[in-house]
């Protein structure tokens, strides 16, 4: 059973956006629905921040599908993190049943999927939290910005706009629940995505000359540092961001940093 672990989480990675683990030991408190008997190999959800109602699951969606929806509850957002973890993945086996059902899913759900908040935000945040704690590796969330401007009076080979400017981010964010039963998967995913709602407003805020000419990456962990710490709490930690790509298109020219 251990071994199915990774497979099935590199098949989320491959499709997931948000969330990550990186290799450092995380709080012994934050999941504590995987801790138990023997490792195995986890995948993690995606859900949303808001509670609702029980939910219309159409006759042609997968066995997968209807097992992750089941989890969202009128109340959900309200469950702690605890709770809702445990809930989620209580044993080993089922902790790997569920990575495989995200993982599943995820291959398959599209964007006007009216459940696909719930499946890319909670149930994401709070597998990768499961398996990053059964894994004794440190959980991160997945932040990809980005900035397009000067649009080009012509398209690509897939019909896109193409830009004259344009700056890609990739970046990890760290952060630790230290005390999971008081924190909300509302407050949770709330912090996380208002994060990474901020260093968007704030990379669309900055000129072409200050991403392309400036210190774009020390711009970036400073604001990174200043989110960390006013969205930070007693019971919830984050991390200035790891930027580990900046690449820069100006006119032609290619710019890494």
């Amino acid at each position: 059973m251990k071994k199915c672990l990774p497979i099935i989480f590199a098949a989320l990675l491959m499709v997931s956006a948000l969330t990550g683990c990186a290799g450092r030991n995380s709080s012994p408190e934050q999941n504590n629905a995987a801790a138990q008997s023997s490792k195995t190999n986890i995948s993690q959800p995606v859900t949303s921040t808001t509670g609702a109602s029980s939910p219309t699951v159409s006759p042609n969606t997968s066995a997968a599908y209807e097992k992750l929806i089941s989890y969202k509850t009128a109340n959900y957002g309200e469950q702690s993190i605890a709770d809702f973890n445990t809930t989620l993945a209580p044993t080993p086996d089922e902790l790997t049943e569920l990575l495989a059902a995200v993982a599943d899913v995820s291959n398959t759900i599209s964007s006007d999927d009216e459940n696909y908040e719930f499946f890319t935000t909670t149930i994401t945040f709070s597998s990768h939290e499961l398996y990053c704690e059964y894994m004794g590796e440190e959980v991160t969330f997945s932040m990809p910005i980005s900035k397009q401007s000067r649009p080009c009076d012509y398209l690509d080979e897939d019909g896109e706009t193409v830009y004259d400017f344009s700056c890609f981010v990739e970046a990890n964010v760290a952060y630790s629940i230290t005390a999971p039963k008081l924190v909300s998967v509302a407050e949770r995913d709330k912090a996380l995505l208002t994060f990474k709602e901020e260093m968007q407003n704030y990379l669309n805020g900055l000129s072409e000359e200050e991403i392309a000419g400036g210190d774009i990456k020390k711009m970036l962990i400073d604001k990174s540092t200043e989110l960390a710490n006013s969205l930070s709490t007693e019971n919830m930690k984050l991390s200035p961001c790891d930027i580990y790509m900046i690449e820069i298109h100006n006119a032609g020219t290619e710019i890494t940093k």
